[in-house]
């Protein structure tokens, strides 16, 4: 019971203080978990493709990969609820007082600025630290580029970038690869929340692949099952990227709410994250159980370059979110103290292990005091 309890602890802290999804959910989960014991440091980066590849959430594939290995099936069961709990309270009471929210507060957009500034130095300072792990030769130094070139500047879609590098890396472990040879339409009725159970089944990439799903079938006028305004659709997004726990969560909470109350958002959430839950679960633990094979060898060989590719990518879309800030008439300018906040972050995690959502909570208040003082 103590395990179940600590594990619940970490998780849903992390995904208290963690706003921008999956990602920064794995960054932080992983300095976290090493710091108890529970994995190795990076070990999460390492799973990172594998968590991407299966339909569901990533964050909450993480909590099922450490719940697993800490508790077993009932970890699991505890590390998704742990994370997915901040998202459903936080977007239950989004969803009743959506009306009276402040939304262009400037103390409260600064906090959260300040929170996703020292997000981009927790998740640098963990790059740094599985980078010669990760990337231990040429041929993995290759392969994380060119995934990473792939994905920001041809725009493939992450999946195919995963298995491609996958194919690389188990093509190099193959006998013919030389030095490596001989190496190992409803409206507001539950039968509308079945949709949720749609989504966690193929939606693959994590909570943004799911935005695309979740305007179809709720947003305007020709939606079948809701019929948000397009303005307010924009602003759940907005709050999405603001808020704690994954954006798929989030979402789901908030439409659940519109289609049956309380009891659809508890459904719409629980649905969305059962099936990618069940599915990691069987997953992670066949790679354990084969883990010394040729096979499973070459996938984690071209999985972890594509893993820091996918890294380097979300700290990019993370630092483009505070270092720059709109202004007057939709001009952007550069953001100094956000800078500032993101190196000190990430020196602080790189000079010695400190705790992670302590230096984002750090962030947030730093980043809101400025903003009063000025």
């Amino acid at each position: 019971m103590r395990a179940l309890l600590s594990l619940f602890w970490e998780f849903f802290k992390v995904s208290l203080f963690v706003v921008g999804g999956g990602y920064a959910i794995v960054a932080v989960a992983d300095d976290a978990c090493a710091r108890r014991g529970w994995t190795a440091e990076g070990e999460l980066f390492d799973r990172l493709p594998v968590f991407q590849s299966i339909p569901g959430l990533i964050a909450a594939h993480a909590a099922v990969y450490v719940g697993d290995k800490v508790a077993g099936a009932a970890g699991a069961a505890v590390g998704v609820a742990a994370v997915a709990l901040p998202s459903v309270a936080v977007f239950t009471l989004v969803s009743v007082g959506y009306g009276s929210l402040p939304l262009g507060g400037p103390l409260l957009g600064s906090a959260f600025a300040g929170l996703r500034a020292a997000l981009v130095g927790v998740v640098a300072a963990a790059i740094v630290r599985s980078w010669r792990r990760s990337l231990p030769d040429a041929f993995s130094h290759f392969l994380a580029a060119s995934a990473a070139l792939a994905m920001a500047v041809l725009g493939l879609n992450v999946v195919v970038v995963l298995l491609a590098a996958m194919a690389a890396g188990l093509a190099s472990r193959a006998p013919w690869g030389g030095a490596s040879c001989g190496r190992r339409t409803f409206r507001s009725s539950w039968l509308a929340l079945l949709v949720f159970l749609k989504y966690g089944l193929v939606g693959f990439g994590g909570g943004f692949a799911l935005v695309p799903m979740y305007a179809a079938d709720f947003v305007g006028p020709a939606a079948p099952y809701l019929q948000v305004a397009a303005g307010e659709f924009s602003d759940v997004m907005a709050l999405s990227q603001m808020t704690p726990g994954p954006i798929g969560v989030n979402c789901a909470t908030f439409f659940g709410y519109r289609l049956m109350g309380l009891p659809g958002a508890l459904a719409a959430s629980a649905l969305l994250l059962l099936p990618g839950a069940a599915i990691c679960l069987a997953a992670s633990r066949s790679l354990d159980r084969f883990r010394g094979s040729r096979v499973v060898e070459g996938l984690m060989r071209g999985a972890r370059p594509a893993s820091v590719a996918l890294m380097l990518c979300a700290l990019w879309a993370f630092a483009s979110m505070c270092w720059w800030r709109s202004g007057p008439g939709g001009a952007t300018a550069f953001c100094p103290a956000a800078v500032a906040i993101s190196a000190a972050v990430a020196a602080a995690m790189a000079s010695r292990r400190r705790n992670a959502t302590a230096l984002m909570l750090l962030g947030a208040i730093a980043s809101a005091a400025a903003e009063i003082m000025l």
